[in-house]
């Protein structure tokens, strides 16, 4: 989330200073705050989902399936 606020931060004044537009301190807060509150809860529900498959990968390359008859 610190990381979307500052990315979004970033940009804005950078767009702010190369298109020189009107800055809108209330809009651009309301549009960060529902993006960082959206970027947490997709954080909460995703990172378990991923750390599961990250766990059964893990399992699948870690044990040696090598066929010797061939070698």
């Amino acid at each position: 989330m610190g990381a979307t606020a500052i990315c979004e931060i970033f940009i804005y004044i950078y767009k702010g200073i190369l298109l020189e537009i009107n800055i809108e301190m209330w809009r651009f807060a309301k549009i960060l705050a529902l993006e960082i509150i959206y970027n947490g809860l997709i954080t909460i529900i995703l990172y378990p989902l991923m750390q599961k498959l990250g766990y059964k990968m893990e399992d699948i390359f870690k044990n040696p399936q090598i066929l010797t008859r061939y070698f």
